[in-house]
């Protein structure tokens, strides 16, 4: 799909934007990456510094391993948890067993608290479809929902997006926006505060475009960075994620509060392994209700 006229505005607005670098670091401690929106890497103490000069920061230690560096600083107040797909539909056992993504319920439930207790934004993002994104959907997004062909109408995880699910399941359109089977997950319903933002997306990713309602939140947020968590892995956090990346926010990914159906044929660890050695750093929840305040 070619870009629109807004997207084209904005990608220029971008690339023609003078750097304008105002965070103050000693170049001689410190190595820099990008242009005028930089993070910085101290050899000394092998961490990666995102915070932008913030004076508040949380460090986020890492092992060496695949990482190659012992974490990252980041600013609570520029960081926002995006939580994907936690939905009933793709979590709850009256559709399947996704033993995947019920452990990452406990785990999610700690990395909630923590970012209550440092100011950290949260937003929910999930499938919520309307008969007009039914109709201008791309044949390989109502493909995905439909692999089950061979069975008349589908079943379960294939009843097809839009369509109604069997009665057993509620009898509410598959993922349409405002049904049960579309919200947030039971268990972690009871989580959500008035302060939290909430984004229904169509697509695997919720950032494929920017004239999405979440694309334009962040943009005007100044929001710089996303912790990732939800399901799956592979697929659907991976696609947000991904376009996060493209588009210049920092991804950091808590591998534990994320899982995926394809965890079998090692889709998982590809995903933690691309993402920390390429688009941004991977963490757990241990390690991130564990960050101190500097």
């Amino acid at each position: 799909m070619a870009p629109s006229a807004f997207e084209v505005a904005h990608i220029n607005e971008v690339i023609l934007k003078e750097p304008t670098v105002t965070v103050e670091h000693n170049i001689d401690d410190h190595v820099a990456f990008g242009g005028d929106d930089q993070w910085f890497y101290s050899p000394s103490t092998r961490r990666f510094d995102l915070s932008r000069g913030s004076p508040r920061k949380l460090i986020l230690d890492a092992d060496d391993g695949i990482r190659n560096h012992r974490g990252v600083l980041i600013d609570p107040a520029q960081t926002v948890l995006v939580i994907i797909d936690m939905q009933n539909f793709f979590i709850h056992p009256s559709f399947r067993d996704h033993s995947e993504g019920i452990k990452t319920v406990k785990p999610l439930v700690s990395v909630i608290a923590k970012c209550r207790a440092e100011g950290i934004q949260l937003c929910w993002l999930n499938w919520g479809i309307t008969d007009h994104c039914l109709k201008v959907m791309p044949p390989a997004v109502t493909r995905g929902f439909n692999k089950a062909l061979s069975h008349e109408k589908g079943h379960g995880w294939h009843v097809g997006l839009g369509a109604p699910l069997p009665a057993h399941q509620g009898g509410e359109r598959c993922l349409y926006a405002g049904t049960w089977n579309a919200d947030i997950y039971d268990p972690l319903k009871p989580l959500v505060q008035a302060s939290d933002v909430r984004f229904d997306k169509a697509r695997m990713s919720g950032l494929w475009s920017p004239e999405l309602p979440m694309h334009q939140w962040l943009r005007q947020s100044g929001k710089k960075t996303l912790l990732f968590a939800g399901v799956n892995t592979d697929q659907c956090l991976l696609g947000t994620l991904t376009d996060a990346y493209s588009w210049g926010w920092d991804c950091i990914l808590i591998s534990d509060c994320a899982g995926t159906m394809t965890d079998v044929l090692g889709a998982k660890e590809v995903c933690d392994y691309n993402v920390a050695t390429n688009m941004g750093f991977v963490t757990d929840s241990e390690t991130f209700c564990a960050a101190e305040r500097v």
